[in-house]
């Protein structure tokens, strides 16, 4: 039995050459800011007014922002990996400026359940981000949600 993520693999990368597991670090935490969004209460409004795809679509959307910020990081070129409310304002408009503070902090809570899960993770996502990662094409397969645990 296969699971279909709310989120796409495939929206991360659009050649080959893409598919490393830096996309994949990207990946992970559009899907983690995914559900932290749908279980927020603070959010409950918010998310009325949209699709679950609307959703699945800005979180991707929003993790491939946040790659410019999480690269300085990793260069040495910045302190922190900071977001900003307007990666949120460029995508979504119509919000109120207290409705995009509750969804950075949202983000900044998914950020850190992601971080805490790459410490143990044998992926190593960001120590080899140019490396690339077989789970994008295990993905493509059905394999990598696959329940009986034979990719099938």
């Amino acid at each position: 039995m296969n699971i279909e993520p709310p989120i796409k693999a495939s929206w991360f990368y659009v050649f080959k050459s893409e598919k490393i597991k830096f996309n994949w670090f990207c990946y992970e935490y559009a899907c983690t800011f995914y559900e932290y969004i749908m279980k927020s209460e603070k959010l409950k409004k918010w998310r009325s007014r949209r699709s679950e795809l609307q959703i699945a679509e800005f979180c991707a959307y929003f993790a491939k922002r946040m790659k410019q910020a999480v690269l300085d990081k990793l260069a040495g070129l910045t302190d922190a990996t900071t977001s900003d409310e307007e990666y949120i304002a460029d995508y979504c408009h119509e919000n109120s400026h207290s409705q995009n503070a509750l969804i950075m902090d949202v983000a900044g809570e998914a950020w850190e359940q992601l971080l805490s899960s790459c410490v143990t993770c044998p992926t190593r996502c960001i120590s080899e981000r140019y490396e690339k990662c077989e789970l994008f094409d295990r993905m493509e397969r059905g394999g990598y949600f696959s329940l009986d645990g034979d990719d099938k």
